[in-house]
């Protein structure tokens, strides 16, 4: 009798994916300085702390830490814990801009 193989990876909603995906998409101002990590193009990372008010974007999930993401700062990306961005960040509600809908319109 042969039994059925499911993948584990099946099993698994993607409700992960559909976070980090509209995580992409926000915006959030420091409440207190914490810490990041900042890696060069040689992939050495250092760590830095990212001052009180900065504005961050979120870019995506990190490659380089578990449960973290990517953010933009000054034109540079950190990579910040999850918890420490919920936790030390306010999210920013910007408005959206008439082009963006336009956009969103045609698409």
């Amino acid at each position: 009798m042969t039994t059925p193989v499911v993948s584990a990876t099946s099993m698994f909603s993607c409700a992960t994916c559909d976070e980090s995906a509209a995580a992409a998409t926000r915006a959030y101002r420091t409440k207190t300085s914490f810490v990041a990590v900042h890696f060069d193009q040689a992939g050495k990372g250092r760590i830095v702390f990212l001052p009180f008010g900065a504005m961050l974007r979120v870019i995506g999930p990190s490659s380089c830490l578990p449960e973290g993401f990517e953010v933009m700062f000054e034109n540079q990306i950190y990579n910040v814990f999850e918890v420490d961005l919920t936790a030390r960040c306010g999210l920013i509600h910007e408005p959206v801009r008439m082009q963006d809908r336009a956009v969103a319109a045609c698409a």
